[in-house]
């Protein structure tokens, strides 16, 4: 039996149609079972800051994927995710969990300069050597996070975009893509720990976004460039915290930089899914 967090969100939910489709036994673990009434499979409350429940979730699992949800309103976002992290880590160690996927970032590797993918530094540190088999799965940025720009586009015809330059292509990838290679690594299990690096099936920039919205839309949308004071403004705008929405724009200035480029890999795999598919579903409000 395999253990899901995360389940009714992009990424685990990915993850548990795929295991879904292949006759494995599943449990999904959720903060609200109300939402996961339409999984399919045995559901289970359980929440990051929860050791106990957490452990119990985790109790009888040949495999788990965890994952860790930064928390969006927190005033300290990072020291509170470290106690999330170090409280997932005790559960898949009381539960003698044999085999752990967990959901990392692209810069993890990082201990400063990583904007908010400093709390999965934090994760991959807590479990170290939590499961005799762990994997970190290393994603580049979600394709997915154009979403919040979308109204804007549809209204204004314009991108906002704390990438610059607006015409430089970066690695990233559909969350769809990162939950199912998390299901293949589910069902992989190797002893010692894996880094397992994740790209799209390209790099994209702000003006290739731009351009397939325009013709989704039906209507011009121009990339623009974002200072980092008005991508915190925007971010804060749309009900995240101050913290939270800091450590997003101190992200776009790592990647700016250089600094979430894909490090040299021993495993380092790409998605299938495009951005013109992640945006035609967006605008089609999948």
């Amino acid at each position: 039996m395999f253990v899901i967090m995360g389940a009714t969100g992009k990424v685990g939910g990915a993850a548990l149609e795929t295991l879904k489709q292949r006759g494995t036994a599943l449990r999904a673990v959720v903060r609200d079972p109300a939402r996961a009434q339409g999984l399919g499979v045995e559901t289970v409350r359980g929440d990051a800051s929860e050791t106990e429940s957490l452990a119990a979730a985790f109790t009888g699992a040949e495999a788990a994927f965890v994952m860790l949800v930064p928390p969006y309103q927190a005033q300290d976002v990072v020291a509170q995710s470290r106690v999330m992290a170090r409280s997932i880590a005790a559960a898949v160690r009381a539960a003698g969990v044999p085999h752990v996927v967990a959901l990392s970032s692209v810069g993890a590797h990082l201990h400063e300069g990583n904007g908010i993918v400093q709390v999965l530094h934090d994760f991959e540190a807590a479990l170290a050597d939590a499961a005799p088999s762990l994997v970190f799965l290393r994603p580049g940025e979600f394709l997915e996070n154009w979403a919040a720009m979308l109204p804007v586009a549809r209204e204004a015809g314009v991108l906002p975009s704390g990438k610059l330059a607006l015409d430089k292509r970066h690695e990233a990838v559909s969350a769809l893509d990162v939950g199912r290679v998390a299901a293949d690594l589910l069902l992989d299990p190797r002893p010692g720990t894996r880094i397992v690096d994740l790209a799209g099936p390209a790099p994209y920039s702000a003006l290739d976004a731009a351009a397939v919205l325009s013709r989704l839309l039906g209507k011009p949308v121009t990339a623009v460039p974002s200072s980092r004071e008005q991508s915190v403004a925007a971010l804060v705008a749309a009900g995240l915290g101050a913290d939270y929405a800091a450590k997003l724009a101190e992200l776009d200035e790592a990647i700016n930089a250089g600094r979430l480029d894909f490090p040299p890999s021993d495993d380092l795999r790409r998605g299938t899914v495009t951005l013109d598919a992640v945006l035609q579903r967006l605008v089609g409000g999948g």
